[in-house]
């Protein structure tokens, strides 16, 4: 896109977008100029997840007009993956009705995906039987199992003023209390 979709700045402008859109989504984006941004970057997260759980292949260069939605996370080794419920129950040395269960019980974070059933993040699990203390208390304040993985893996000074720490880590080292609260000042400083 080769226009400013500022809502402040509406001039009527020709849009330039490549590859071209349909002339339905073409008047869509001249009637809703302030939905486009918040609809352009939900669909580059919702495409950076998918990629991440290995749904959809990498895409090697994105155009520098994009290149400002992209976000770097350090959670970008192997155990930053997800695992199907199979996979799961093999690392967790536990039956899939007990992977279910714990799913339920919000034991285990986990949320559905289109393509590929049940998506459980790798590194919540600690080895065998043993996950990250305090995932049910995360997920009694940040109710939506992938926007609390978001709040998880993310650096955040609201864990440790002093210095970003991703909660996950904090919530290995057994710190569940300063992560529920850092859930809630997340939480109220988005609400």
């Amino acid at each position: 896109m080769t226009h400013d979709l500022d809502t402040a700045e509406r001039v009527e402008q020709p849009v330039t977008i490549r590859p071209a859109l349909s002339p339905v989504a073409m008047r869509f984006i001249q009637s809703h100029p302030e939905e486009v941004q918040r609809i352009v970057a939900t669909a580059l997260e919702t495409a950076a997840a998918l990629d991440a759980s290995g749904v959809v292949a990498p895409t090697r260069s994105l155009p520098s007009a994009l290149q400002r939605f992209i976000t770097s996370t350090s959670a970008d080794s192997a155990e930053a993956g997800v695992l199907s419920i199979s996979e799961a129950a093999e690392r967790l040395e536990v039956t899939r009705v007990t992977v279910y269960a714990w799913i339920e019980s919000r034991r285990l974070l986990a949320w559905r995906a289109t393509r590929r059933g049940v998506l459980i993040p790798a590194e919540q699990i600690l080895g065998p039987g043993a996950v990250a203390p305090g995932i049910d208390r995360v997920l009694a304040v940040i109710a939506d199992s992938a926007a609390a993985w978001d709040f998880l893996t993310e650096e955040s000074p609201y864990v440790n003023a002093d210095a970003l720490r991703r909660p996950i880590d904090a919530l290995k080292a057994g710190h569940v209390d300063a992560v529920v609260a850092a859930a809630h000042s997340f939480l109220d400083a988005f609400t």
